[in-house]
């Protein structure tokens, strides 16, 4: 036993740092950003780092130039694969936001033990670490247990396209468990928050605007259907972890032109769920305030179009990934801190087949889509130590 041990911290020592820092900075000057979703470049240089390496990799286009890339480390078939997920895009820079910026938004500058960059946080360095844990035991010849898959993805700051076409893929055939290398501040999070929204559009009656009290004003009707949101308490039972659900209105458009009363308004209704409950829940909750408003405004209309369903999920603490997770950053000297993920991630899409998933990573979620990110070194280096350190412990069945 304390031989395997030695081996163990060994192959962490054979982490380099320098390699670790060069990936992610190579990861942070491609501006792929999304939307509009320029992901090829990046694609093609996580294609270009495997087959360096001779690891077999492989591509699943999406749309033109937006590809996932797929890659699989032989292990000795004792054990089920593992998968590491990353994406690849990032969100975009606005003229606003650049100009808050202490340094170029693409420029992967490493200063004070940081790396700075768009998309250094969220999340191409969880994705370079873990490409560089792979790449290091295929470097030294060390077979895993078990197949080790790294698929990392298009698409997942819009509607997570990438994720949503990779289940349908034999490319991650036989993988029941998945390790999201998204921001967790280096703690284990085995339970995310679900996500969905939809545009809800309330109805009214045109008029000319000179006449006081002619037609049916959506908008006003609109602001009605908000202030009962507000004073609606979404049912659910509190998670220790993730807190309560909620939901707010983002977006709000209506009208055609100043002088004509609007015979419609949209308002985009965003939703924060814990586990225990389904978009099926807030949309059943929303028609029932479209039934409650009707009761004193006979002739109120509204109707909602769902956008996107994305349900939360949880992990048992006692399942295999979260115990070889665990035992990883016990061995490179890590204390093991569970908290939940309070945003949403690929790990909800992959749960649809069936995977369960837990997520760890390096970098605060707090700090990305906004000015100045920035990442640290050495949570980079000691989260590529955790992935080699479970690429190599798992053995999962």
């Amino acid at each position: 036993m304390s031989k395997q041990v030695g081996d163990l911290k060994d192959l962490i020592q054979m982490v380099d740092q320098e390699e670790v820092l060069k990936v992610v900075q190579d990861l942070v000057r491609i501006p792929s950003i999304n939307p509009p979703g320029y992901e090829k470049e990046a694609c093609e240089y996580i294609v270009n780092y495997f087959e360096s390496l001779n690891i077999p990799v492989d591509t699943q286009e999406i749309s033109p130039g937006r590809l996932n890339v797929v890659t699989r480390l032989k292990g000795k078939g004792i054990a089920k694969p593992l998968m590491f997920t990353g994406h690849i895009d990032v969100v975009p820079v606005s003229d606003a936001e650049a100009k808050r910026w202490q340094s170029d938004p693409f420029s992967g500058e490493i200063k004070d033990g940081m790396l700075h960059g768009r998309g250094s946080i969220d999340m191409k360095g969880g994705l370079g670490a873990a490409m560089v844990a792979m790449g290091t035991l295929a470097r030294n010849g060390i077979q895993p247990p078990g197949d080790i898959v790294l698929a990392a993805t298009v698409d997942e700051e819009d509607l997570m396209r990438g994720a949503k076409a990779l289940i349908k893929s034999p490319l991650i055939a036989g993988v029941d468990r998945v390790v999201v290398c998204e921001p967790t501040d280096m703690r284990i999070e085995a339970s995310s928050r679900g996500r969905t929204w939809a545009e809800v559009t309330v109805r009214g009656q045109t008029a000319h605007a000179s006449v006081k009290g002619a037609g049916v004003n959506a908008i006003d009707r609109a602001l009605i259907l908000m202030n009962r949101m507000k004073n609606c308490q979404i049912p659910h039972q509190k998670h220790p972890l993730l807190g309560e659900s909620f939901w707010q209105t983002t977006l709000i458009k209506g009208g055609i032109e100043p002088a004509v009363i609007p015979d419609w308004c949209t308002i985009t209704v965003d939703a924060r769920l814990v586990p225990g409950q389904t978009s099926g829940d807030i949309w059943g909750l929303m028609e029932s305030l479209f039934l409650d408003i009707q009761k004193e405004i006979p002739d109120f209309k509204a109707d909602i179009n769902i956008l996107e369903e994305r349900d939360p999920w949880e992990t048992p603490l006692d399942d295999k990934v979260v115990g070889v997770l665990e035992t990883s950053c016990n061995t490179v000297g890590l204390p093991v801190k569970h908290t939940g993920f309070v945003a949403t991630t690929d790990g909800t899409i992959f749960r649809r087949i069936g995977i369960l998933g837990v997520i760890f990573g390096p970098g605060q979620l707090g700090g990305c889509h906004k000015e100045n990110e920035a990442i640290s070194v050495d949570q980079l280096v000691k989260a590529t130590q955790v992935y080699i350190a479970m690429m190599k412990m798992w053995n999962g069945n």
